[in-house]
C-alpha cells in the first residue's frame, strides 16, 4: 500500500502515524494482485517507454464499498451521441415601421381634423407583435480531461488527454494516476509509481506537463485549495499538506478527500459511531457534518461554484452517480442503467459531469449535462478491478 515515510521529520505524532501507515495491512485485496489478475492475459514487464515501472501501490486505508459485481449485459445498445450544437434557428425580423405621411394643411374654408392626443394608445388590432425570443440552447463542454488509462497489452498505467474542442486524446506519461488541478489551471497533483521508492508518492507539475516535483514519499488522492497551496491528501487517515511539500499535518479519519473551489470545506466518506457516508469538515478547524446516509457512499466530487456535490452509491443496485446539495438537501440520481458507474468530475462551468462507466461491458469515458440529461460516450478508457481509486480532472 502506499504508505507515508518521513525522514528528518521530528513531530512525534505524524511519526506514530507513519508507522501505522507502513505496517498497517489493508482492509481489502492487495492491489498488486489485482494488477496481476487484471493483466494476466499479458507478461507483466517494466514500462517499455519510461523510467518508472510499477511499483507501490496506493492505500485502502479504511473500509471502502465492496468491489463492484460483474455487470450484466445491457439490454439496449449503447446510445448514439447527439449532434454537438443544435440548430438554432434565428429569430424572425420585426417589421419596420411605416413612417406616417405628413398631415395637410387645411383650406381656410374647411374645419380643422383634431388631432387625438399624443399618449392615446394604439388599438390592439393594429399594434405589431413583438416576435417570441427563442431560448439558446446550452453549449457544448469545453477545456481539457485528464484521465488514467489502463494499458492491458503493455502492463501499465497511463497518464491521458483529451481535449473536448478537438476531440483528440493524446498519452502524456505512464504511471501517474489520480490526477487534481489546481482552481486556476497552472498545477497538476497526482499519484506516480515507480519502483524506487524514493520516487512513489504526491508530486506536482506545470500546466504544460513539465517542471515534475515530488511533494510527499506516499499518500494518494490529493485535491488542491481554492488558492492552490495546500492540499489534502489520503493516507491512514486524511492529512493537509503544503504545495510545497511542508506543514504535514492529520486532519480527519477518512478518504477520497475532496477541497472545496470557493472555500475551507473538504468533503470525504467516512464512518463516525457507525454513520457512513459523505461528510464535510473544515481544513482548519475540524470537526464534521454529514451529508449523505448511505454506507456505500464515496467519491465526493465539487460544484464549481460549491453549491453541489457528485458523488457514487451502490444503495440501489450497482454503483450510479448521485448529486446533493452541500447541506445534504436534494439527492438526484443521475444515472440508471445495468452498469458500473464513478469517478464523476464537474466541467469548469458547472454545467456538465464526466464519469467512467462500463455500459455495453467496455470501459469509457462518458459525459452528460449537471441534470444528468444528455448522457454520451466519448470514447473507450480501460480501468482494472480497483478503478474506484482513481480519479479524473477537468479545466477549461
Amino acid at each position: 500500500m502506499k504508505c507515508f515515510q518521513y525522514s528528518g521529520i521530528t513531530l512525534l505524532l505524524v511519526l506514530m502515524v507513519s508507522l501505522v501507515a507502513c505496517t498497517a495491512v489493508p482492509p481489502t485485496a492487495a492491489i498488486p494482485t489485482q494488477v496481476a489478475q487484471a493483466i494476466a492475459a499479458t507478461e507483466t514487464a517494466a514500462p517499455t517507454d519510461t523510467s518508472e515501472p510499477s511499483g507501490d501501490t496506493p492505500p485502502t486505508v479504511t473500509d471502502t464499498p465492496p468491489l463492484p459485481t460483474d455487470t450484466p449485459t445491457p439490454v439496449t445498445d449503447t446510445p448514439i451521441p447527439p449532434s454537438e450544437t443544435p440548430t438554432e434557428v434565428p429569430p424572425t425580423d420585426t417589421p419596420t415601421p411605416i413612417p406616417p405621411t405628413e398631415t395637410a394643411t387645411p383650406l381656410p374654408t374647411e374645419t380643422p381634423t383634431e388631432v387625438p392626443p399624443a399618449d392615446t394608445p394604439t388599438p390592439e388590432s393594429t399594434a405589431t407583435p413583438k416576435p417570441t425570443p427563442k431560448p439558446k440552447p446550452p453549449a457544448a463542454p469545453r477545456g481539457i480531461l485528464l484521465y488514467s488509462n489502463a494499458n492491458v497489452d503493455a502492463g501499465q498505467w497511463e497518464l491521458w488527454e483529451y481535449d473536448f474542442g478537438s476531440g483528440q486524446n493524446r498519452m502524456l506519461h505512464t504511471w501517474r494516476t489520480e490526477v487534481d488541478f489546481s482552481n486556476d489551471g497552472n498545477q497538476i497533483a497526482y499519484y506516480r509509481w515507480a519502483d524506487n521508492r524514493d520516487d512513489t508518492g504526491i508530486w506536482i507539475m506545470n500546466r504544460d506537463y513539465s517542471g515534475e516535483r515530488k511533494i510527499l514519499p506516499g499518500g494518494a488522492y490529493p485535491s488542491f485549495s481554492p488558492g492552490g497551496d495546500r492540499l489534502s491528501v489520503m493516507g491512514d487517515q486524511i492529512y493537509i499538506v503544503h504545495s510545497d511539500g511542508g506543514g504535514l499535518r492529520p486532519l480527519i479519519q477518512g478518504e477520497y478527500p475532496a477541497w472545496s473551489p470557493v472555500d475551507n470545506r473538504i468533503a470525504f466518506r467516512s464512518c463516525f459511531g457507525g454513520d457512513c457516508g459523505i461528510w464535510i469538515t473544515d481544513a482548519d478547524a475540524g470537526g464534521q457534518a454529514r451529508v449523505t446516509t448511505w454506507g456505500s457512499d464515496g467519491q465526493p466530487a465539487w460544484s464549481a461554484n460549491g453549491k453541489k456535490i457528485a458523488f457514487i452509491s451502490q444503495e440501489e443496485g450497482n454503483f450510479e452517480i448521485y448529486t446533493v446539495n452541500s447541506d445534504g438537501a436534494n439527492i438526484k440520481r443521475l444515472t440508471n442503467r445495468p452498469a458500473s458507474d464513478g469517478l464523476p468530475v464537474w466541467s469548469p462551468d458547472g454545467k456538465w459531469i464526466a464519469w467512467r462507466s462500463d455500459e455495453g461491458g467496455t470501459w469509457g469515458v462518458w459525459v452528460m449535462r449537471s441534470d444528468g440529461t444528455d448522457q454520451r460516450r466519448l470514447f473507450d478508457a480501460p480501468v482494472l478491478e480497483v478503478w474506484f481509486w482513481e480519479k479524473m480532472a477537468w479545466r477549461q
